[in-house]
């Protein structure tokens, strides 16, 4: 008889917790309540602008975007005769045993 007391108070207090256990942390996350500087179409313009200037990153890492030029002032011929004498020097190969490329 003294067991099934003690089981049936055993039962009464988790009972007794069994609301309270799902009742935790009702304000989490907390509630946004900043206010916004600036509008919408503030925001809009400069997502426009970034993507023209080409700052956007793209892909599932997130690095820091690298802004690169246009275009070069070389011209194309400056270009080709950099490639032959890179080619001449030895420093176009590539590869694991390659790297860093060295001259010679």
């Amino acid at each position: 008889m003294k067991a099934l007391s003690l089981l049936a108070a055993g039962v009464f207090a988790s009972l007794a917790y069994l609301g309270s256990a799902q009742a935790g942390e009702l304000d989490w996350p907390p509630a946004d309540t900043s206010v916004s500087t600036v509008s919408r179409a503030d925001v809009q313009a400069d997502l426009q602008a970034a993507r023209a200037l080409g700052q956007l990153a793209s892909g599932e890492q997130e690095y820091p975007v690298t802004a690169y030029a246009d275009s070069g002032d070389a011209s194309r011929a400056a270009v080709r005769d950099d490639l032959q004498a890179a080619r001449h020097a030895g420093l176009t190969r590539s590869g694991e045993l390659d790297y860093p490329p060295v001259a010679g």
